[in-house]
């Protein structure tokens, strides 16, 4: 299975050379779908969409409802080029989608699923993840624009839950000679060393910036 190659070979697409390249500061956002058929490889005798044809204008807000397996998630995974259509076209700004770059085409588009998968990183890193040379400003910017600054500041993250590690290793340091004498120094240092990998863990889940931005963040980055 693993040396089956992949209809949609995203690890090999900066070598296609014949695709067109976007100038993403220019793209309108047109989306047509043309007559499009479409099924999934594993379900081969049912076709999700039939015929469809819709189009949606640049800055205009559409919302696709339907019963369960109608095609709702199929739209977006065919737009993203998840899949390929096998009948008919997807268009960005009049151009078939299959013929445009598939790093451009997914950098053009902005995709919040309904079960977001977050990965075991910081809170930037994963916001990186849409954009790797994004200065620190902008990711600061779409924190704010996605009305998420304000539990990441918080973290938010609900439950009833012990203090932070950082608090009770504070506490731990300050009654030092009193907590020795209780469990002894041996007992102290183990508990201190669970705190203090506690704490790094538990720095992963805040949202934390430089000032200013950074051009190389590889550094930087293993701090946070």
């Amino acid at each position: 299975m693993l040396e089956t190659p992949s209809k949609i070979n995203a690890v090999a697409i900066d070598e296609e050379t014949d695709k067109i390249r976007l100038d993403l500061n220019n793209v309108r956002g047109e989306i047509e779908f043309k007559e499009v058929w479409f099924r999934y490889p594993t379900r081969k005798e049912e076709f999700v969409l039939k015929g469809l044809n819709i189009k949606i204008n640049p800055k205009e807000s559409v919302a696709l409802v339907g019963e369960s397996g109608c095609g709702k998630s199929t739209f977006v995974n065919l737009l993203m080029r998840f899949y390929d259509v096998d009948e008919g076209e997807v268009l960005l700004d009049g151009v078939d989608i299959r013929k445009i770059n598939l790093h451009d085409l997914r950098k053009a588009v902005s995709l919040v699923m309904q079960e977001p998968i977050i990965f075991n990183y910081t809170i930037l890193e994963n916001i990186l993840y849409g954009k790797l040379d994004a200065s620190n400003s902008e990711v600061l910017e779409n924190v704010k624009m996605a009305n998420a600054l304000e539990f990441i500041e918080k973290n938010d993250i609900g439950g009833d839950e012990l203090p932070p590690a950082k608090t009770m290793i504070e506490a731990m340091e300050k009654h030092k000679n009193e907590i020795t004498l209780s469990i002894g120094k041996e007992k102290y240092a183990e508990e201190m060393e669970v705190l203090k990998k506690i704490e790094e863990q538990e720095k992963k889940k805040f949202f934390e910036t430089f000032e200013g931005d950074v051009d190389n963040r590889d550094n930087a980055l293993k701090d946070i």
